[in-house]
């Protein structure tokens, strides 16, 4: 009797094989898919972290050529030679321009110049006037790639703010200040007491999130902004909430202070933009945000780091008191010799 062949043999899959090499070939993805989307969070987190390193080396950079760090709300020009009208409100951002590699855009704010027929006066014209070409630009390097936002939003939106220490007191009279960074001031490196590794220089929110006006008496205490009932998310292209220019040097949309954790509520005292509050980190991050320190370093601060006696009202700048605000107040002062141990 003569042997089958092999082909006479070979057979294909059953209909259960086949479901079950479906099965197994589903399972992987579906535990692949995970692993994906963290992976890929974890590059933005990881962009996110160097933008913030980019512009702290841009501070220090701009600290060689003028000899002082970037006023963080001015309407001066950032060389500076003559006063604009600005109110006093165009962002540090401005000035950083060049050490961000947007020398080309810097020099275009810098002249006066002409769109679509109207005419604009050097360092252009209110940071929220929409119809300047300059500041409708998009830059990458002022955006968490975490922090997902429409770009046809009327203006260039930032992720990064800077750090005016742990007091709310933003616009007063005088020299004093309890930050690194103050509206209408200029610091020196030699300014920072506590030493550049202990000093917050710029952080992180998210660009959608909108800030609370709050009465005096809501804004006694800090603890008083984020009670029960006080929703602070906004996905409103046309509200000018946090960061929604990376121009505009108001408190609302370019500061924060050391006093609430990331992701808490900002609150403005009588209003949302250029006026005294709390202004807070915050991040798509889990758990809390980027911050770049003085000396160039960064770190990520936590939802949880310590924040001492949020019962307590805000020290006036010109003291040098230690922060109420615990070790998150301290990160944000310049001169009071506060415990900084994360």
């Amino acid at each position: 009797m003569k042997s089958k062949s092999l082909n006479q043999v070979r057979r294909g899959f059953t209909i259960v094989e086949l479901f079950v090499v479906i099965g197994i070939i589903g399972l992987l993805i579906a535990l692949l898919l995970p692993v994906s989307r963290t992976s890929r969070e974890a590059t933005r987190r990881a962009q996110c972290q160097n933008n913030l390193k980019q512009m702290g080396l841009g501070v220090h950079n701009y600290h060689d050529t003028f000899e002082s760090l970037p006023s963080c709300s001015s309407g001066d020009s950032p060389e500076p030679t003559e006063m604009t009208s600005h109110g006093k409100r165009l962002s540090g951002l401005v000035a950083l321009l060049p050490m961000l590699e947007q020398g080309a855009l810097y020099d275009t704010i810098m002249a006066s110049s002409t769109f679509d027929g109207q005419a604009y006066p050097t360092l252009g014209p209110d940071p929220w006037d929409d119809t300047y070409e300059p500041w409708t630009t998009q830059l990458d390097q002022l955006n968490c790639p975490s922090d997902p936002f429409d770009d046809s939003r009327a203006l260039g939106p930032t992720s990064y703010v800077f750090c005016i220490g742990d007091s709310t007191h933003i616009y007063h009279p005088g020299d004093s200040q309890r930050g690194p960074f103050s509206p209408g001031r200029q610091l020196h490196f030699r300014d920072i007491k506590d030493g550049t590794s202990n000093t917050v220089l710029l952080g992180e929110i998210t660009i959608t999130t909108k800030v609370i006006s709050q009465t005096p008496e809501q804004m006694a205490s800090a603890e008083l902004c984020y009670g029960e009932g006080i929703e602070w998310e906004l996905n409103d292209l046309t509200a000018h909430s946090r960061g929604y220019s990376w121009a505009d040097g108001a408190a609302g949309p370019a500061m924060f202070n050391t006093i609430l954790p990331p992701n808490f509520p900002s609150c403005g005292l009588n209003g949302t933009e250029a006026v005294d509050g709390i202004y807070s980190l915050g991040s798509h991050h889990a758990f809390g945000a980027h911050v770049v320190m003085a000396d160039g370093s960064t770190r990520f601060i936590t939802e949880d780091i310590d924040t001492g006696d949020l019962t307590q009202a805000s020290l006036p700048p010109d003291s040098t008191e230690p922060s109420p605000y615990g070790v998150w107040g301290a990160l944000g002062t310049i001169a009071a010799a506060e415990e900084h141990e994360l």
